[in-house]
């Protein structure tokens, strides 16, 4: 049975798009898969107290399942538009006593203010300036729409081609755009920092930034109730462009548990590709490099910033954890492939023997790696795009790769262990146990043996990870849990089990899809024990857009954080300066404002 918005577009005399370009003036998406079915933008923002539940909510989990989803506003400039090009809506589920609670809300960046303004999309082509609306010249292009974690008290919403944004934690008003205080300039940041439980230090990145100025290393001591740290080269960096111009340059910053810088360190990429995810292990952060690649002259033209290169290798680079040189970045290379995204990533030791010989440190790096291009909208230079089939024939397998910090760069690897047996992406682990030995993770599956039933719910919206699995690394897990033939799970999250400290003991929360009735339920399980079904169904009355990452947060440490921003460290503070970039733009000619404050009337 159709859609009553499937047959709207017969009932227009005015046309949407001509030559793939916005004309009409109506509030209409494009007839593309991106924005039909459960693709559909859900454009929610608001709260539904006390939600259906089926089963019983565990007594012990009390806290918020924070997830982002791109979800566009408004129809978009171009009709070949992509779902990582949607504004960044935030989903609260506050479960507590039993019961679960939703609030929704969007990131209110610069361009959300820019387009609220104006009642239109002004800004085009995914991470392509050349194509916004003169309007939003010097405008911060991100739409913050990848991940939100918490931070000090605030939610970060992240998206890699920009800065983050600050949220509160509560009330998901977004309080502006934060630059941890005047102390990260770069225009991007990555949606997938690393936090390590034992320091309480992030450890976060930006690629394709420009570095303007000779190098400033810190080197701190390493302590959260001192931001003691030595300096060499009294020159700062700085950091130029725009993120959206082909730099080769990688800036990695380590941000300790009082909020203070304590490293930063900048490197080259061989070229400019996707470094969408990190592993970090006790001494080291490797950084896995797509064969993606940008061509400033192909963004002039105002063509795709990503063209795929299956003539490439994927790369990963190595590099130290705190204060490392520009030279001591170690580059290594592999067959061709599609990096998804991080396990997790810890470190092994060899004793090195008598005679006054060191340990051998190795570090195992785990990931999820396609066998082809899974993002089939950014094809080779002078190829079409792709297709779904296509994507979803590809296998995902989890591989382990062991990288010798010692070796010399642009070494040849192979992995040491690939599991094909489940296509799996989204894995997440324990996250108490990041940058040490682990065992245990979970993941969405694809699980191609088990039916799908097409002809109700047509192509499967984001892929069709139809099972959630737990596995092991010493093979003692493998078990799965099957969505049915009408149902996909999103990224799942782990919540630890209140008085546990045992690796994986705690539930597993995450979306479940139901494609024919165009709705979501939020399930929650033991984590140990998947194949047994939810322990609890939380039911949303209404379909989300597909989100991209999310992150569970304890109610005891949003209370601590809350209690220490309202005395001694006082609120979050936005950024209240421009970018260096937009201040070598206002020098020229003008910008449109520092978080949205400033809004250009034409």
């Amino acid at each position: 049975m159709a859609h009553i918005f499937e047959l709207a577009e017969s009932l227009s005399a005015q046309p949407n798009y001509v030559n793939g370009v916005k004309t009409s003036t109506q509030s209409k998406f494009p007839a593309t898969g991106v924005f039909q079915g459960f693709n559909r933008p859900s454009r929610i923002e608001g709260d539904v107290h006390d939600l259906e539940v089926t089963g019983q909510i565990p007594d012990d989990i009390d806290g918020t399942f924070f997830r982002i989803q791109p979800d566009h506003r408004f129809p978009p400039l171009y009709d070949s538009d992509i779902h990582f090009n949607g504004d960044g809506n935030v989903t609260a589920i506050r479960i507590s006593n039993g019961k679960a609670h939703f609030k929704q809300r969007y990131v209110h960046t610069d361009r959300y203010n820019h387009e609220t303004k104006h009642g239109k999309a002004l800004f085009g082509k995914y991470r392509n300036p050349y194509t916004d609306n003169e309007a939003v010249k010097g405008v911060i292009r991100t739409a913050a729409n990848t991940n939100v974690f918490f931070w000090r008290g605030m939610l970060l919403a992240t998206k890699e081609d920009g800065p983050a944004y600050a949220m509160d934690p509560d009330t998901l008003e977004t309080i502006g755009r934060y630059d941890f205080e005047g102390q990260v300039l770069s225009p991007t940041m990555t949606a997938h920092p690393k936090f390590d439980p034992k320091t309480g230090e992030m450890v976060c990145y930006g690629y394709e930034v420009s570095l303007q100025t000779p190098l400033l290393f810190y080197y701190p001591q390493p302590t959260c109730q001192s931001s003691v740290f030595e300096t060499r080269q009294l020159t700062p960096p700085q950091a130029g462009g725009n993120g959206n111009d082909g730099s080769r340059d990688i800036v990695v910053y380590t941000i300790s548990c009082d909020g203070i810088k304590t490293s930063e360190s900048w490197y080259k990429a061989p070229f400019c590709g996707i470094i969408h995810d990190c592993g970090l292990s006790a001494n080291y952060l490797v950084l896995p490099m797509t064969p993606f690649k940008c061509s400033p002259s192909l963004l002039a033209a105002s063509q795709n910033h990503w063209s795929w290169d299956p003539s490439e290798d994927q790369w990963y680079g190595v590099v130290p954890r705190r204060g490392g040189p520009p030279d001591s970045i170690k580059w290594f290379r592999s067959t061709n492939a599609f990096q998804g995204h991080t396990v997790s990533c810890y470190e092994t030791q060899t004793p090195g023997g008598g005679g006054g010989l060191s340990n051998t440190v190795k570090i195992v790096f785990d990931l999820t790696i396609a066998d082809g291009n899974v993002f089939f909208w950014w094809p080779p230079v002078d190829t079409p795009p792709g297709t779904v089939s296509t994507r979803n024939k590809l296998q995902n397998s989890t591989t382990r790769w062991v990288l010798d910090p010692a070796a010399q760069t642009n070494s040849w690897i192979d992995p040491v262990e690939e599991r094909r047996e489940f296509s799996g992406e989204f894995s997440r682990i324990d996250d108490r146990f990041t940058a040490v030995k682990y065992n245990h993770y979970w993941q969405a599956v694809i699980d191609g043996a088990k039916p799908y039933n097409a002809a109700k719910c047509g192509s499967p919206a984001g892929g069709l990870f139809n099972t959630l699995g737990h596995f092991t690394w010493d093979n003692t897990t493998t078990e799965t849990y099957w969505a049915g033939e009408c149902g996909t799970f999103q990224e799942p999250a782990f919540i630890p089990r209140a008085g546990s400290s045992e690796e994986g003991d705690g539930y597993i929360v995450v979306l479940l899809n139901h494609l024919d009735e165009l709705r979501n339920d939020v399930c929650i399980f033991d984590a140990r024990e998947i194949k047994k079904g939810p322990v609890a169904v939380v039911h949303l009355p209404f379909k989300l857009r597909l989100g991209l990452h999310g992150n569970f947060v304890a109610q005891s440490e949003i209370a601590e954080w809350k209690a220490r921003r309202e005395g001694e460290i006082g609120p979050v503070r936005a950024a209240t300066e421009p970018l260096p970039w937009q201040k070598e733009l206002e020098s020229v000619g003008g910008v449109a404002g520092v978080n949205g404050s400033s809004v250009p009337s034409n």
